[in-house]
């Protein structure tokens, strides 16, 4: 067949002629891409027996877990095992503040004197007297030999739950020196001599105690709870609750009354002779009181600061303290007498005022009247079932003559 015919027999090649031969070859070789790919597939399963390939993600996780698992393993089971019988290793010994474990008063029990209406309290703690002013240890010695020798517990509860504290006899230097920051011209320094002991009040008057005896509630801060000084009380408001507490307990009146002046500053001083029973610094005086530097709110709860050295707290601050006695000027004061003199002393400073009149020989004065939410009491109790081995002759003599030398001794 020539050229021609084959011409003729084909016809001539249009364009949609072309258009099909196209269609046909991508045809062809998408058919001859597939047969590949088929036999890469069937080459990859025989390889791997047909199963499904694996993450790379889920290799790593089940990775991790099995890391976890051997650590667990040896922390629990291999390491206790193997270390079964071996010394542990020590704590190395690292420096720090140490904290002085409490001591307590030994306890008198049955030899402990016969106390109308009070007992003997269980597992009574010494003050600690770290940061305590000199003279602080001799007064605590004072406080338990009196004890041992007068069979007197260091600590009583009575039968209102107030908790006194044990102050011995001894001497004391009243007033402050001339060059004590913020020291008044009444404090004039003398000596006198407390010839009994006698119970103080562990803490201020709360007012729990207060409204338990009375029935009332005069404070002003009285929102949140009853351990809080009783406040807005007059001098006669405290002898009203004196006269109460003495008649609750059966005991003589007068068993129960207010520190006379003397007896307050020789219990907060507690031996010492600085501006307060810590030291002269009243920087320090945020540890152990409540004053305007520190405060300025409000009373807070007896006993959150830190006693002196006859276990008694906020000696220093928080309400000022009513006493037993008119003011009197010291000897050799270079003050004049006037109306005042017939008002009674106060003392300790208190959350209002600044630190200088919270120090131990502030002399303060008001008008028996007087009451405000800064003004409230601590309590004394004498010990008239004491009999000192002395009392005759010239002990009782001496006796008499120190009761004649101090005023407002009134019943």
């Amino acid at each position: 067949m020539t050229a021609e015919d084959n011409t003729r027999d084909n016809g001539p090649e249009t364009a949609p002629k072309r258009r099909l031969k196209r269609k046909k070859r991508m045809v062809r070789l998408d058919g001859r891409r597939l047969a590949e790919a088929a036999a890469g597939l069937r080459k990859t399963q025989g390889e791997t027996g047909g199963k499904r390939g694996t993450s790379r993600l889920r290799i790593l996780i089940w990775g991790v877990q099995i890391a976890v698992a051997f650590a667990v393993l040896e922390h629990f089971v291999v390491r206790p095992f193997l270390g079964r019988g071996e010394e542990k290793p020590r704590t190395p010994t690292v420096k720090a503040v140490r904290i002085r474990e409490p001591n307590f008063a030994p306890l008198l029990g049955e030899k402990a004197l016969s106390m109308k209406g009070v007992h003997e309290a269980e597992k009574v703690g010494l003050a600690n007297l770290v940061g305590l002013a000199s003279g602080s240890l001799s007064m605590q010695q004072a406080q338990l030999t009196s004890s041992d020798d007068y069979s007197l517990p260091v600590e009583i509860v009575n039968s209102i739950g107030m908790r006194l504290r044990l102050v011995p006899p001894g001497l004391v230097i009243l007033g402050s020196p001339g060059n004590e920051p913020g020291r008044g011209e009444v404090e004039r320094q003398h000596v006198r001599v407390i010839l009994h002991p006698f119970y103080l009040g562990k803490y201020e008057v709360t007012q729990a105690q207060y409204k338990q005896v009375t029935g009332l509630k005069p404070s002003h801060f009285s929102v949140d709870g009853s351990e809080r000084p009783v406040e807005e009380v007059t001098w006669y408001d405290a002898q009203r609750f004196l006269k109460r507490l003495c008649r609750l307990e059966d005991v003589p009146i007068g068993t129960y009354r207010l520190p006379i002046e003397t007896e307050w500053e020789y219990a907060c001083r507690a031996g010492t002779t600085t501006a307060f029973h810590f030291g002269d610094d009243p920087a320090r005086l945020g540890e152990y009181a409540d004053t305007a530097e520190n405060n300025y709110e409000g009373t807070v709860p007896v006993g959150l600061r830190l006693p002196n050295a006859l276990g008694l707290y906020n000696m220093h601050g928080n309400v000022w303290e009513w006493c037993q006695n008119r003011f009197k000027f010291y000897k050799g004061d270079p003050s004049t007498p006037s109306d005042k003199n017939r008002w009674y002393c106060i003392r300790g400073g208190n959350w209002y005022v600044a630190a200088a009149e919270s120090r131990s020989g502030n002399r303060c004065r008001l008008a028996a009247t007087s009451n405000g939410n800064m003004l409230g009491f601590r309590v004394l109790r004498a010990i008239p079932e004491f009999r000192p081995k002395r009392a005759e002759g010239a002990g009782r003599q001496a006796t008499e003559e120190a009761r004649a030398a101090e005023e407002g001794l009134e019943p």
